[in-house]
């Protein structure tokens, strides 16, 4: 079967200093949508047409498009209610690219989504739109594993993986600085028995050779998924 064609999306890290190290703002999907409904998430999605034209100003679009970086922050202000940049447009230099994600093949909805990370600006206050996300609060990323580990946070993968990646850093803005290698990361699934496993690149059982840092194999097992 010929896989669907992928969609460009965006996706942005919102990141805050708490009393306790950097905390990311999560957000619970609307039970009625169609892609990864009631999961918790990073504000994101599409990118559109439109965003070509937007006012922005700064952003490196070397390897990665302009309207990405435009979807980025004009989703993290429908999604979250925080605007990076002014009246003028977005300031695009606010943003620094994390992740490279592409949806697996068998899915019938595929994204090509990037990941950027951006530090909560002065004064702005986070907030569910209330329409594709009900709810969102801050979370230490240990929290959240902890959460989901427990069986009452659902997160996906690469929700679940960006969390564990940040969990080393003491700050934002250690994280911001932080220098990133950014190979695309297309899971593939494996059946075991009744467990479902999602593989990333680096698995003895993965195709590609452009392995990412471990761990490389997730399971879904009792309702949630976990690292393996």
């Amino acid at each position: 079967m010929t896989p669907s064609e992928t969609r460009p999306a965006a996706t942005v890290i919102l990141l805050k200093d708490g009393a306790s190290g950097p905390e990311t703002w999560l957000m619970e999907r609307n039970r009625t949508l169609g892609f990864m409904a009631a999961a918790w998430v990073f504000p994101g999605g599409r990118v559109d047409a439109e965003d070509a034209a937007l006012p922005g100003r700064g952003g490196d679009f070397q390897s990665i498009g302009r309207p990405s970086w435009i979807a980025a922050a004009r989703e993290l202000e429908e999604e979250a209610g925080v605007r990076l940049g002014d009246a003028a447009g977005y300031d695009l230099d606010l943003l620094r690219v994390w992740a490279h994600w592409v949806t697996p093949e068998i899915e019938p909805r595929r994204y090509d989504t990037w990941f950027f990370v951006a530090r909560l600006p002065a004064g702005a206050v986070a907030r569910a739109d209330g329409g594709e996300a009900t709810r969102g609060d801050w979370f230490r990323p240990e929290e959240a594993i902890e959460r989901c580990n427990a069986g009452n946070l659902p997160l996906a993968p690469p929700t679940l993986r960006t969390l564990l990646e940040l969990m080393p850093f003491a700050s934002v803005e250690a994280i911001l600085a932080a220098p990133r290698r950014t190979p695309i990361i297309q899971p593939c699934f494996k059946q075991e028995g009744d467990t479902l496993f999602v593989l990333l690149p680096g698995d003895p059982e993965h195709p590609s050779l452009d392995a990412v840092e471990p761990p490389f194999r997730y399971a879904f097992d009792a309702g949630r998924w976990w690292s393996r």
